[in-house]
């Protein structure tokens, strides 16, 4: 599979990048939806030792 960092002399760009047209502040994570807030779900949880 080629991909635009494979080519020489092009700059790569991760297809998860926005497009150049994009407006307004654009968060990474859209942290509003988040079912356990404060919470770090992908953390071992507390009562496992």
């Amino acid at each position: 599979m080629s991909t635009d960092q494979d080519k020489p002399g092009k700059e790569g760009r991760g297809s998860h990048a926005l497009p150049d047209d994009a407006v307004g502040p654009h968060p990474l994570i859209d942290l509003s939806r988040d079912p356990n807030p404060g919470k770090a779900d992908h953390a071992k949880p507390d009562d496992e030792e």
